[in-house]
């Protein structure tokens, strides 16, 4: 029971990828900002990078308000703890969080005497808040690091050649299927073989930065035969424009 809703999934992504690619090429632009803008085509993408470049933004904001709820500098806190933990110092007692300080406190007696007392305290919590953004330190380096690495992953997978290259490799993933594999994702004719003479550039001009985002998207989280079975039924429907028209991408 399962197969024919996957199926049904995946002739519903071909339709619903292929109506929306048509619907840019039709009008000859994408919407942005609810304003359709003629010879735009990267509408969703620059929504994409905008959320990826507001992810690294965020990261980054949190050693900023750490900096102020803290008191002190937390951006060079995490180098400082490791960098005494590498050298064989004793890491555990820190400065930002010292475990014994003086405490000031005032005892009242009759009348309106009052008297000041400094005394050494004890602060045990401080051996837990130590450790704790210390790990925060280093979760929003590693986040941080993950996010622009992410954005420039994205940015070369988007380039032409590696859309040209990526468009290839999956229009022919579908020919390494064996016969019952085929049979099994009923597949009614043998997709031709697509070689070096393939259309690449103009059927990536016509999928465009937009659509080429969604299937890579969609690439990432399935398989291979998913992505060769869409890509091959884009490329199937896909008729090469009889004019040029100006494009951005």
């Amino acid at each position: 029971k399962d197969k024919p809703d996957a199926e049904k999934g995946v002739d519903f992504v071909k339709r619903t990828l292929k109506t929306y690619i048509d619907t840019q090429n039709t009008l000859h632009g994408s919407v942005c900002c609810g304003v359709r803008c003629r010879n735009f085509y990267v509408s969703y993408t620059l929504t994409y990078f905008i959320v990826k470049i507001l992810y690294t933004i965020n990261t980054l904001a949190q050693f900023f308000l750490l900096n102020s709820f803290l008191s002190f500098h937390f951006t060079g806190y995490g180098v400082e703890a490791l960098s005494k933990l590498f050298s064989g110092d004793d890491w555990f007692e820190s400065p930002r969080f010292p475990r014994v300080t003086m405490c000031d406190f005032m005892i009242r007696h009759l009348g309106s005497n009052q008297h000041w007392y400094a005394i050494q305290c004890n602060l045990p919590i401080n051996i837990y808040n130590d450790k704790i953004f210390l790990g925060v330190w280093l979760w929003l380096i590693i986040l941080t690091i993950l996010n622009i690495l992410s954005i420039i992953g994205w940015v070369i997978s988007l380039s032409s050649g590696r859309r040209i290259s990526a468009t290839k490799r999956y229009l022919n993933s579908n020919q390494s299927l064996s016969p019952e594999r085929e049979t099994l994702l009923s597949t009614t004719s043998k997709s031709p073989k697509y070689d070096r003479d393939i259309d690449a550039t103009g059927f990536t001009e016509y999928m465009h930065l937009d659509g080429f985002l969604i299937f890579d998207i969609i690439a990432k989280n399935t398989d291979e035969i998913i992505a060769g079975q869409i890509i091959e039924h884009l490329y199937r429907n896909y008729e090469p424009p009889t004019r040029n028209y100006t494009s951005n991408v």
